[in-house]
């Protein structure tokens, strides 16, 4: 993601949750954090920071009738709420505003949060909403050269020679890229920081199974597989698979997932279709992996 910092916001190093983070004036702040999936949910996330201001929760009908405003070329859900502010264990600080935007997808969840003294939050209301509408995706277009058994791409940083089977196509939304073999599909995605860390996306893949989700200490104990240096954990589930909008269950559907977290980014790569059609492609799926590599990234 790339945004245009307003005039008079000092911007600090990110964090493992924050892709970009702002010190405005002596107190206020504001950061941007994407998180793999639901987030939490929406209605959820509201509640959270309106209890973090000392205030009641909202329901979800309430939630729906908030204000918009626009967040990667989208409508954004808007807060804008005032009283005693208490977060990170600090005391409540009374006086204080919160001024906040959530966009949520199936995929991942955008929140950007701007807290800070009433007048200062106040004053930078049109500034907060000015970056939430600067925020895109920038990307490089995969490029890919046919003829042999396997095609060479790049996005975001981030090489790969793919199988000569696979149907290649453009990144779509937090997707670097996305091949497609039958009704098997099995797309890269990176999200900034950890992504909202191993065990929680491990987790939710599971949960899109309709199975149980395993525990932090199953997780650890999943095999590894080597990813661009670093040795990352292996998902191979089978189960009826909810998610992506899918209207009902998908029976017999076989997900290999794999999570790699690198010191300022996490790298998803996903395979996701009709079990005997996923087990088909495991060796395709495997050489895939192994040939990812970082390549020269130009932003």
């Amino acid at each position: 993601m790339v945004w245009a910092a307003p005039p008079g916001w000092e911007e600090l190093p990110p964090t493992s949750m924050r892709l970009a983070n702002f010190g405005v004036g002596a107190e206020g702040e504001c950061y941007l954090t994407v998180l793999g999936g639901s987030g939490g949910g929406v209605v959820s996330n509201v509640n959270r920071w309106r209890e973090q201001m000392g205030l009641a929760g909202m329901s979800v009908e309430e939630v729906g009738a908030l204000p918009k405003v626009s967040l990667l070329g989208q409508e954004a859900y808007l807060l804008e709420l005032e009283g005693a502010f208490t977060g990170m264990g600090t005391e409540p600080r009374e006086g204080w505003a919160m001024r906040g935007a959530i966009l949520g997808s199936d995929r991942f969840t955008i929140f950007v949060k701007f807290t800070g003294p009433r007048d200062v939050v106040a004053i930078e209301a049109e500034s907060f909403d000015a970056f939430c509408d600067s925020i895109t995706l920038h990307e490089s277009a995969p490029s890919a050269q046919s003829g042999s058994s396997s095609s060479h791409g790049a996005s975001g940083g981030i090489g790969w020679d793919a199988p000569a089977e696979w149907k290649v196509e453009a990144g779509d939304g937090m997707r670097l890229v996305t091949f497609r073999r039958g009704e098997v599909e099995c797309y890269l995605t990176v999200l900034g920081g950890d992504g909202g860390g191993v065990v929680g996306n491990i987790q939710r893949w599971v949960s899109q199974l309709g199975l149980t989700p395993p525990s932090a200490a199953e997780v650890a104990a999943l095999p590894t597989v080597r990813v661009l240096g670093v040795e990352s954990p292996l998902l191979e589930a089978t189960g009826e698979f909810s998610g992506m909008g899918s209207a009902s269950p998908v029976p017999d559907t076989t997900l290999f997932g794999i999570v790699c977290v690198l010191k300022d980014r996490a790298i998803f790569v996903k395979m996701l279709g009709p079990s005997a059609q996923v087990s088909a492609e495991r060796e395709r799926f495997a050489a895939f992996v192994a040939s990812m590599h970082l390549e020269e990234d130009d932003h």
